[in-house]
C-alpha cells in the first residue's frame, strides 16, 4: 500500500471512529432530554394544581378584600349618621338641660343660704355660751383657790371637753 493509501484509511477510521462517537453523544443527549421532558411533565402536573389553588386563593382574598371595604364604608357611613344625631340631639335637648341645671343650682344656693344664716348664729351662740362656761369655771376656780386654806389636799380637777 502506498502512502496516500495509508493516509486515506487512517483518515477513513477516524471518520468512522468520530461517527461512533458522535452517535453515543446525541443517544445521551436524547437520555438527558427525554428524562428533562419526564422532570418537566411531572413538574407540570405538580404545579398546575397549586398554580390553581394560589390563583382561587388570591380571587377569595380580594372578594374578601372587598367585603371589609364595603363594610369600612357601611361603618364610617353609621358613624358619621351617629355624629349627626349627636349633635342634634345635643343641641336640641342641650340648651333646656343647662337651663334646668342652672335653675336647680340656684334653687339649691337659695334654699341653702336661707338655711345657713341660722346655723351660723346657732354656732355662734354655742361658741359664746362655752366660752362663757369656759371664764366662769376659771373665775370660780380663781376664787375658791383663794379662799381654801393651806391643809387641802391635792386631788387632781376633772377638765371638761366638748
Amino acid at each position: 500500500m502506498s502512502g496516500s493509501q495509508v493516509v486515506g484509511l487512517v483518515f477513513a477510521v477516524s471518520v468512522v471512529v468520530g461517527a461512533c462517537f458522535l452517535a453515543l453523544v446525541l443517544v445521551r443527549v436524547t437520555e438527558l432530554l427525554l428524562t428533562v421532558k419526564g422532570t418537566l411533565t411531572t413538574l407540570t402536573a405538580a404545579a398546575l394544581p397549586l398554580l390553581e389553588q394560589a390563583e382561587q386563593a388570591a380571587k377569595t382574598g380580594n372578594e374578601g378584600m372587598v367585603k371589609v371595604a364595603a363594610i369600612t364604608d357601611n361603618i364610617q357611613a353609621l358613624t358619621d349618621d351617629v355624629s349627626a344625631v349627636a349633635a342634634t340631639a345635643g343641641a336640641v335637648a342641650g340648651g333646656p338641660m343647662v337651663k334646668t341645671a342652672k335653675y336647680s343650682l340656684s334653687a339649691r344656693r337659695i334654699i341653702t343660704s336661707r338655711r345657713a344664716p341660722d346655723r351660723a348664729k346657732q354656732v355662734k351662740a354655742e361658741l359664746a355660751a362655752e366660752r362663757r362656761g369656759r371664764r366662769r369655771g376659771a373665775r370660780s376656780a380663781a376664787t375658791d383657790t383663794a379662799t381654801t386654806t393651806a391643809t387641802t389636799t391635792d386631788k387632781p380637777r376633772s377638765h371638761r371637753t366638748s
